[in-house]
């Protein structure tokens, strides 16, 4: 008989218990489940599991916390229908590039400049390229720690500068450098700088004209004449040769005996070459 009853108290022990701990479970995942919804901005839904909590746990410790987590889903929801920020989903900062200039200039030669990337957050993970045309003369690199775009350019033979442009690209961000090369120093020569014509009654010459200019003037020559003496006849005989006539030198002129003195200018680009012409 007592076995009976020990075996009675047992089972009345448990059907007490057991209720009590299905109600500790459900409402503790009733209550992360709401937490898990506000996380989401689903505000409303979130507010409800929070009540259903506490309709099964009514304890304060419980009920406290839960009306905490139902005023902060009312703020939330407030600020998100007024346009505010909603602070349990920051965006993320914007990504920022900067670089230590947006200029480069080169002389003719080949030679190799870097330029500091700096990038937020922190990042290798950018890219250069040049426009595809001016590849064959303009080299991009980028260095081991990423911290440097090496920019080489190559050695030109023209007398005229040359361009292009570099783009520098991270996520969303771009920026550009300007890129500039010098062209060769242009050079003027002539077969004779000083020209003597010995004979008061005039004369001809001729002199050879030479130039590396890539700069086309009149008649598809390189060079142009841009000052004789008004004595004399100068003449474009050929692309690379002048011919200089010297008008006679009358008794009724005041160089008849000390003779007369002119100069001739050939320009190319910002180069000048000047030929003395004396006439005695």
């Amino acid at each position: 008989m007592k076995k009976t009853i020990s075996k009675l108290m047992i089972i009345i022990g448990l059907l007490c218990f057991a209720p009590i701990i299905s109600y500790a479970q459900s409402a503790s995942e009733s209550y992360n489940k709401g937490v898990a919804l506000m996380n989401k901005g689903d505000y409303q839904e979130a507010i409800a599991s929070f009540k259903a909590s506490m309709a099964i746990n009514k304890s304060a410790a419980n009920v406290k916390k839960c009306n905490a987590q139902i005023a902060k889903c009312n703020r939330l929801a407030k600020k998100k229908r007024s346009g505010g920020e909603d602070t349990s989903k920051k965006a993320a900062p914007p990504k920022q590039l900067t670089l230590s200039t947006y200029t480069l200039s080169f002389d003719a030669g080949e030679d190799t400049k870097l330029v500091g990337v700096e990038t937020l957050p922190e990042s290798s993970d950018w890219m250069a390229n040049v426009a595809s045309e001016h590849e064959s003369w303009c080299k991009l690199g980028k260095s081991m720690d990423g911290k440097n775009l090496q920019v080489t350019c190559l050695a030109t033979s023209s007398t005229l500068s040359r361009q292009t442009g570099i783009t520098v690209i991270y996520d969303q961000v771009t920026r550009f450098i300007k890129l500039t090369q010098k062209g060769i120093k242009p050079h003027i020569d002539a077969t004779k700088a000083d020209v003597k014509i010995n004979k008061r009654k005039g004369g001809t010459q001729k002199v050879g004209i030479s130039c590396n200019s890539d700069t086309l003037y009149s008649d598809n020559k390189n060079w142009d004449l841009t000052k004789t003496p008004d004595w004399c006849e100068v003449t474009v005989t050929s692309g690379n040769e002048i011919t200089i006539k010297a008008d006679p030198l009358s008794k009724n002129d005041p160089d008849f005996k000390s003779g007369r003195t002119g100069y001739i200018r050939i320009e190319s680009q910002n180069e000048e070459f000047i030929i003395r012409v004396e006439q005695k």
